[in-house]
């Protein structure tokens, strides 16, 4: 008796509208490919760089996409990124926090990093939207172009 209760409240939380946003289960695999242009590079205080990139490519359930991207790192060779990836429907996007390290390729140019990325967020299909996973960039300083990869996990879209 007590399963046939709690699968009617289930079912008239859902109903209504009140069950709990998409589970962690509702994740599906994410994958990323894009290329970047910096836009523009400002040393700041303590050592920190801001390095300004806009980039597009293509990401699994969002497609082609643009956006901007604003990373901050640090003379020890760590960085923080926030990511935005705007769906070229204009009405999906998908927003990052993004934290690694910098590797030293002993090139004068290019550099490469390493690091996870966390989904927080997005709007239209990924309003609500969780998901984790890894990313690896790749830098040429001299050029001011790039390309990166991300690998991980996304929130179904339409499940938030």
């Amino acid at each position: 008796m007590r399963s046939l209760w709690s699968s009617l409240v289930v079912v008239a939380l859902t109903l209504f509208g009140l069950a709990a946003p998409a589970a962690a289960d509702d994740q599906v695999p994410f994958t990323l490919r894009g290329t970047g242009v910096v836009t523009s590079v400002t040393h700041l205080p303590g050592g920190l760089t801001q390095v300004d990139i806009s980039h597009s490519g293509r990401a699994t359930h969002l497609g082609d996409y643009t956006g901007p991207t604003t990373r901050i790192e640090d003379h020890q060779g760590n960085f923080a990124s926030t990511v935005v990836l705007i769906g070229a429907n204009g009405t999906d996007s998908v927003f990052m926090s993004v934290s690694g390290h910098v590797e030293d390729t002993h090139d004068k140019c290019v550099i490469t990093s390493t690091g996870t990325y966390t989904v927080t967020g997005g709007t239209g299909a990924f309003a609500g939207a969780t998901g984790s996973g890894t990313t690896f960039t790749e830098l040429d300083q001299c050029a001011g172009t790039g390309f990166g990869t991300y690998e991980g996990t996304i929130s179904r879209p339409n499940s938030g």
